[in-house]
């Protein structure tokens, strides 16, 4: 139940910023899309998402507008390959 826990308090979050909107003054300007899900395999062995989600967005164009920022500004994580830190371990050899 931790996780459901979670996705409880996340949904209350995200309506607490959702009402920054309206305590500034900026609802009619806002453009936001909020996704925060956990993943869970089903019992086929398949991925399902769980998630809590809210849109500020007008229409279609903002939809495509918000996805394609996301889409340029996302950077992949670099590989910083094998972590080497137990292997070396009592071997008296140092990285750094």
């Amino acid at each position: 139940m931790e996780k459901d826990g979670f996705l409880f308090e996340m949904q209350r979050l995200v309506i607490e910023m959702d009402s920054l909107a309206d305590k500034y003054g900026v609802r009619d300007n806002l453009m936001s899309l909020v996704v925060t899900g956990l993943l869970e395999e089903t019992p086929d062995g398949e991925t399902k998402l769980k998630a809590v989600y809210s849109y500020n967005l007008n229409n279609r164009e903002e939809l495509e507008e918000i996805i394609d920022f996301a889409q340029s500004t996302y950077e992949e994580p670099e590989d910083e390959g094998p972590d080497l830190t137990n292997f070396l371990d009592g071997l008296g050899i140092s990285l750094n």
